[in-house]
């Protein structure tokens, strides 16, 4: 059993690091779903393993939007850059590879 743990958090140090998708969204906002929808399947098309999604739904936590400065829904950030409105797929792309890009710049400076 021991030799299970070991292998488990050896795995994870060397895995890299998931982007993390941050949407912020309302129960009152009509255009909230379509954005969610473009949102997941652009995901998708990368591959679970390369991202963590966290929906924050401001009509429940609205001091979640104040602490990141969202005041339009819907807004996606991806690393640290944000757009609202309907994101266009090719746009969603270009802010994950930046995203990217950064964590590797981020690690190679270490």
């Amino acid at each position: 059993m021991a030799d299970k743990k070991k292998r488990k958090t050896s795995k994870k140090k060397d895995e890299p690091k998931k982007i993390e998708v941050v949407f912020f969204k309302s129960d009152t906002c009509a255009f909230c779903p379509r954005a969610e929808e473009v949102i997941r399947e652009t995901i998708e098309d990368f591959g679970a393993d390369v991202f963590t999604l966290k929906v924050i739904n401001v009509s429940e936590t609205p001091e979640a939007a104040e602490k990141f400065g969202i005041f339009a829904l819907p807004t996606v950030m991806i690393g640290g850059v944000s757009v609202t409105g309907i994101p266009e797929p090719d746009l969603l792309m270009k802010m994950v590879l930046g995203a990217k890009v950064m964590t590797k710049k981020k690690d190679g400076s270490k």
